[in-house]
């Protein structure tokens, strides 16, 4: 067994996690990858896939009788960590298959409880990435700023941009979206709203038939695949060189990500970006809204007993953590 059953299940766990945090607005997969203390593992797990990897698993295919030819493919899966990422999509096709209309549901009838629920659920695994930032110098301290910047700052540009239908555009929009979807905190449909993309990727998508919308979304997707390479190897390279730095820069992406997930909120200043299926996307709506002061204490309740119960869900899910890894 490539992994025992405790791990196969915190896999899974926490592949779902990471799956329901790409559908709230301002948190991202990288975000729970990287409080759950899987980020890094996760990127070097990426990075290891190569060329080698494309040829031993063909080898396999058809010559899967050999003795050889099928040792040589259990040592690169063990290489690439194979089962951890097999796990962990599992648990992430989990999430989009039970998670997703859930959450859609709460952002749309309970915004403010369901905001105030992830605050607390990530307030206390702030810990697992600042442990992991070994200077603690006022240089490495001040990378903070650009973090919470970069995920704010874009908030007040979303839909500014009209966009173009144009493939080259959407090669690059893809490039940027996928590594911007690997940070913490900060989330790729957002910034393909601030290109002015979004919208054309869903109506692309609608249309998916007609050979203009191929030709936009193979781009699209080609885009997607060359930056999730090309960026995480960047991102290793900044682990291994300069991780403190890196570390509280991430650190900062996350604790910019609570400007979006402020629970009150001027709906009606937010924008109104339509589905494929003619529904209001809340997510959106949420990360453009106006944030506001609660009226009263009355309708701040039951956000602060959601951030509660989210501290006690966050304060449990390291305890489970700490205990694995003490085994």
């Amino acid at each position: 067994m490539p992994l025992t059953k405790k791990e196969i299940l915190f896999c899974i766990l926490n592949g779902f996690l990471i799956g329901i945090a790409n559908l709230i607005p301002g948190v991202s997969g990288g975000t729970f990858a990287l409080i759950l203390g899987l980020y890094d593992r996760l990127i070097t797990a990426i990075t290891s896939l190569n060329l080698e990897t494309i040829k031993v698993s063909l080898s396999l295919l058809v010559g899967f009788w050999k003795e050889d030819v099928r040792s040589s493919f259990a040592k690169e899966m063990k290489r690439i960590d194979f089962w951890f990422l097999v796990f962990l999509g599992i648990g992430l096709l989990l999430s989009v298959i039970s998670g997703a209309k859930l959450i859609q549901f709460l952002l749309q009838n309970h915004p403010e409880a369901t905001l105030a629920l992830f605050i607390g659920l990530i307030i206390p695994s702030l810990v697992v990435p600042y442990k992991l930032i070994e200077k603690h110098s006022l240089v490495v301290w001040l990378f903070l700023i650009p973090g919470i910047l970069l995920t704010i700052v874009p908030s007040f540009f979303m839909g500014e941009n009209s966009g173009s239908e144009n493939p080259l555009f959407a090669f690059v929009t893809g490039v940027i979206a996928i590594s911007a979807m690997i940070l913490p905190g900060i989330s790729g449909s957002y910034i393909m709203l601030v290109l002015g993309e979004y919208q054309i990727v869903i109506g692309k998508l609608s249309t998916i038939l007609e050979p203009s919308s191929i030709l936009f979304l193979a781009a699209f997707g080609i885009g997607c695949l060359l930056g999730l390479l090309i960026f995480t190897h960047i991102v290793k390279w900044l682990f291994v060189k300069y991780k403190s730095h890196t570390m509280t820069f991430l650190l900062g992406l996350i604790l910019g990500s609570f400007f979006i997930l402020w629970p009150f909120k001027d709906y009606a200043n937010g924008q109104t970006v339509v589905g494929r299926s003619g529904e209001v996307k809340r997510d959106i709506q949420i990360a453009t809204a106006k944030n506001i002061l609660p009226k009263d204490f009355a309708e701040a309740q039951i956000p602060l007993a959601a951030l509660v119960f989210g501290l006690a869900l966050g304060m449990g899910l390291n305890r489970l953590e700490s205990l694995q890894e003490k085994e």
